[in-house]
């Protein structure tokens, strides 16, 4: 094979000579090799998945979102199906763009063309409890689409963005965050009223702040709740007055431009949480502040009687959770509590059942399984157990005492659905086969609406009935993954230096010829509630497959820290980042040099984020093992991360000092021997900037050169296919000439 860049002797191959050998070659030579921007193509080469799908009310009915076009002529279209007879009608788009529909599919009326050409914002719509109709954002006003003759209604107009809309339970009023307050406003006579009046540049109600939607509520920034009965809301106030300001610069503009970003870096004053409860006529309730700095979690929870409110307290060394029942006029009480060594991952809110009992996750146990209790108090009966976790619930259906969920039992790599009733019997896996699988339950808890994919299979979309039986296929995009080589993903079990067992998986060439021996890609996340290695699309990503396709081998092992192996494998880096991850890392080293065919004199490493921090903290603690490393959008230092997540592995930089010192990539900067490439957007408002000034000027004055490649406006991760592709290429260069 000649090398990039050489030259080879000219030769002269007739056309038929050149057929037979074409035909002579094994299938996969004869496809297309990935090009950088076919990472990005426009439809995407795995097809493009429906999205947002939810059941309506009624159970008979469910919704989707599938998107369509590229760049500024890309919009978004919301259909609706019957789950008894596959029927489909496309409701409306969101713009002026559509599409002729298919042979034989209805139509709603004002999904044509003719429609008003707004914006909708599709992603952001809710249902009416009766499924009728629904609200969305357009034009920074809300709407109100009627399925009933197709109409779009403008129900707000006033100066200011509304947010997070959401139906009362009775479908009569809408409420809504503007300018961080909270207002309702009656659907039918278009009143508004405005339910708080304190909101600020450092007041949120009813909507999260920064860190606190980052790192407590999965990035949904809402923070309130109806009641069932639709005459109370319970919502979240933060007061952010004492946390820092970080400026991020947009030096695109003349002037350059600076927004100021709430952030409050560990170790510093935190925003100031308080519960509290609102009448629909606007009158308080009642309030619950904490005792000592800590979290209010958000995501709330009311009893089916609209008695009383559940909310959940994290001390702020996150050791110790409180499962608080509020009831507006008689105070609160504890319900549960969870205390850990360690930390206490705060993973879900308490599900009430009509019967006076709730449903509950723990980790008390070491792996995260479901319990069941009561609200009059008492211990939680343990409904699943073993030495595996339960990921996600999917839904209880409280007529018939069953829970469904997503779990680890039949391995870390997989997530199959399985049910249990709420007495912990009949225990059963609904979905066979490998792979993972994230579900939605219908209202009447008759069937499920199952997403399914592996590492060598795109999402597809299955009605299956509530006992597994599958029923037909909803969404199973075209794609055109067989036009091209794709790389092999091998499954990988090796020990650590301990003897402890390690999942890894090695992804080969197209062309793989153990005779030959290969450069080594690591490519390396490594940090909590985290999992690389996991037999689902994209967990061997198209970057992944492109690189291998240029003749490297791309290995990734999930080190202890990491999500999935229970609460013992997470809590291994107590206080002390990197060190253990970096341990079993170079466990994955030893094992990949045992190999024939990998050049052990050519190992690189790259990650983002998390493993952007672990190429660094390798690279400057274990020099000798890299021939090169990419580290994209990287923490250097805990003290320049937020509160909520750094505090919770690392307590706080006063009580915990040296062991910052010692996790932190920027005190090694000097031991840094590898050529290093650096990235980071400058608009990145998860991990700053500052991160990566710090590290060039250490490198600086230790005199290493590195190279630094800043792509301006960007944050945490590439948006884009433009910025995207120029972020791979820098990768694939970069390694093509150190590696």
């Amino acid at each position: 094979m000649t090398r990039a860049g050489s030259r080879a002797a000219p030769c002269r191959v007739s056309l038929a000579a050149a057929a037979l050998a074409l035909l002579a070659l094994p299938a996969a030579a004869q496809k297309r090799r990935l090009t950088i921007p076919d990472l990005t193509a426009e439809p995407p080469l795995a097809g493009k998945t429906v999205a947002g799908i939810s059941w309506l009310p009624d159970g008979r009915t469910f919704a989707y979102l599938l998107r369509r076009g590229e760049g500024v002529a890309a919009f978004t279209e919301l259909w609706l199906e019957e789950a008894a007879t596959g029927r489909k009608t496309l409701v409306v788009t969101s713009g002026e763009a559509s599409v002729p529909p298919a042979e034989g599919v209805e139509v709603a009326p004002g999904a044509r063309k003719d429609s008003p050409p707004r914006r909708l914002a599709l992603d952001d719509h809710g249902w009416a409890p009766d499924g009728r109709s629904f609200v969305v954002p357009a034009d920074g006003e809300l709407w109100v689409y009627r399925l009933a003759g197709g109409r779009l209604e403008r129900i707000t107009d006033a100066p200011g963005a509304e947010e997070h809309p959401a139906f009362s339970p009775d479908g009569r009023f809408v409420s809504f965050v503007r300018g961080n307050d909270l207002y309702l406003l009656d659907v039918a006579s278009r009143g508004e009223k405005r339910l708080t009046r304190d909101g600020s540049a450092t007041v949120f109600n009813g909507k999260l702040d920064w860190v606190y939607e980052e790192e407590l509520a999965g990035r949904n920034g809402r923070a309130y709740q109806w009641s069932p009965d639709g005459t109370r809301i319970a919502y979240l106030r933060l007061d952010d007055a004492a946390v820092g300001r970080y400026p991020i610069t947009d030096y695109l503009r003349l002037p350059a431009v600076v927004e100021w970003q709430l952030y409050p870096k560990a170790g510093a004053p935190n925003p100031v949480p308080t519960l509290r409860v609102v009448s629909r006529e606007g009158r308080e309730l009642g309030a619950e502040a904490l005792a000592a700095d800590g979290y209010i979690v958000p995501g709330f929870s009311w009893t089916p009687d609209s008695r009383a409110v559940s909310y959940r307290t994290l001390n702020r060394e996150q050791n110790r959770e409180e499962v608080r029942l509020f009831s507006p006029g008689a105070g609160s009480r504890v319900l549960l509590t969870e205390n850990d060594p360690y930390w206490v991952n705060a993973l879900d809110a308490p599900r009430f059942l009509p019967d006076g009992r709730f449903l509950w996750r723990s980790e008390r146990s070491g792996w995260a399984h479901l319990y069941v209790g009561t609200t009059a108090g008492g211990p939680l009966r343990q409904i699943t157990r073993g030495e595996w976790m339960v990921d996600r619930v999917v839904g209880v259906d409280a007529g018939t005492g069953l829970v469904y969920f997503t779990a680890t039992e039949e391995g870390v790599r997989r997530r199959p659905i399985y049910r249990v009733g709420l007495d912990g019997k009949g225990f059963t896996k609904l979905t066979p086969g490998g792979g993972t699988h994230t579900a939605e339950l219908s209202p009447d808890g008759r069937a499920l609406l199952v997403t399914r994919s592996s590492v060598a299979e795109p999402p597809v979309v299955s009605l299956v009935g509530s006992d597994g039986r599958p029923l037909r296929v909803v969404s199973r995009p075209e794609n055109r993954l067989a036009e091209f080589a794709l790389a092999s993903t091998e499954e990988v079990t090796i020990p650590a230096d301990d003897g402890t067992r390690l999942e890894g998986r090695l992804v080969k060439p197209p062309d793989f010829d153990p005779g030959k021996r290969y450069p080594v890609l690591v490519y390396v996340y490594g940090g909590p509630h985290s999992q690389v290695v996991r037999d689902a699309w994209g967990a061997t990503s198209l970057l992944d497959h492109y690189l291998a396709g240029r003749g490297y081998l791309v290995w990734s092992v999930d080190n202890r820290g990491s999500w999935g192996r229970g609460h013992a494998w997470e809590s291994a880096v107590y206080r002390a980042m990197g060190r253990r991850e970096l341990s079993d890392q170079l466990a994955g080293v030893r094992y990949l040099r045992s190999l024939p065919y990998v050049d052990a004199a050519r190992i690189g490493i790259w990650g983002w984020s998390y493993g952007g921090y672990m190429t660094l903290y390798a690279m400057t603690n274990a020099p000798d093992v890299w021939k090169c490393g990419v580290a994209g959008a990287p923490v250097t230092h805990w003290k320049y991360y937020d509160t909520i997540y750094t505090e919770r592995y690392m307590r706080t930089p006063q009580t915990n000092p040296a062991g910052y010192e010692d996790s932190a990539p920027l005190t090694r900067a000097k031991d840094l021997r590898a050529p290093l490439l650096l990235i980071h957007g400058t608009a990145d408002d998860n991990v700053h900037l500052q991160n990566t000034l710090a590290f060039v000027d250490a490198l600086t004055k230790a005199g290493t050169a590195h190279e630094l490649q800043l792509i301006p406006g960007q944050k945490h991760g590439m948006r884009g296919p433009t910025a995207t592709n120029f972020r791979n290429a820098a990768i694939a260069r970069f390694f093509e000439e150190n590696l």
